[in-house]
């Protein structure tokens, strides 16, 4: 599919962008805060403005919706919605430790099932997970699967539990989960927690703080489904919102569907 083609083409030119930046005094300077109230680091504004260019030249119209722009309408807008995160991870990023990404995916409608092609590219290492709908999804151009994995016990499961006081009694309602899997791993970039479970690494990941954002999860969500793993919501149905600034997920990506049903079982409050 030539979207793939071009997702690829932008994650490979944004990721020499950003790493030309990253270890630069000015890098994590504060440039500004996006319509989350987060802060914008000049990195983050590089690695947006290096997608903008780079899909203006293969796409020429196209909306893109984005964690620190929002909504900008690129050659009048309409077409393609580019859904982009520019930089998850910059926590990570800014103390050096190399686990963040770019993700990328494009939509043929307003909805996240409109979404048909997507791409999460791990600045560090340089892996790029590519994934068209009905086309499977791949990593450095070799198919992945999900693991086969059906019981939470026997599962090596991703998780964010950042929840700053955001969140209230979270920890304790994912905490029946965490304890009952073999191991678990939160390493603060949730696109590549997601695209851990299609390359099999892990074997679930969890994220139902209610806090995720449709720009972080829409490309690893398809990397997922593509691998053959499902992604659920808190009530056993795919996420679907709508895409807007705004919108935000809750979801256990699983590689079998006994595995997320059993994580949505033990989530849930009992009574």
């Amino acid at each position: 599919m030539e979207y793939l083609k071009t997702i690829e083409l932008v994650l490979r030119e944004t990721r020499t962008r950003v790493l030309d930046i990253v270890r630069g005094k000015d890098a994590f300077k504060v440039v500004g805060r996006n319509r989350f109230g987060d802060k914008t680091f000049l990195l983050d504004r590089v690695a947006e403005e290096a997608v903008v260019e780079a899909l203006s030249q293969r796409l020429k119209r196209f909306t893109l919706l984005s964690e620190e722009a929002g909504i900008l309408e690129v050659g009048g807008g309409g077409g393609i919605v580019a859904v982009l995160d520019p930089l998850d991870g910059s926590t990570n990023a800014s103390r050096g430790f190399p686990f963040y990404s770019i993700s990328l995916a494009l939509a043929e409608g307003s909805r996240l099932s409109d979404v048909v092609a997507a791409g999460v590219v791990d600045v560090p290492r340089g892996d790029i997970y590519l994934a068209a709908r009905g086309g499977g999804s791949r990593l450095n151009g070799r198919p992945i699967k999900v693991s086969d994995v059906k019981r939470l016990k026997d599962s090596v499961l991703g998780a964010d539990v950042n929840v700053k006081g955001r969140a209230f009694g979270y920890l304790a309602k994912i905490s029946p989960v965490l304890e009952e899997a073999y191991s678990v791993r939160f390493m603060g970039s949730n696109a590549l927690g997601l695209c851990m479970v299609a390359s099999g690494v892990y074997d679930a990941f969890v994220d139902f703080r209610g806090l995720l954002r449709v720009v972080d999860s829409a490309a690893g969500m398809l990397i997922v489904e593509e691998a053959g793993g499902v992604v659920l919501d808190q009530a056993g149905r795919r996420p679907d919102p709508k895409l807007e600034p705004g919108s935000r997920v809750s979801l256990v990506a699983a590689s079998t569907m006994e595995l997320a049903s059993e994580i949505i079982s033990l989530f849930r409050p009992k009574g």
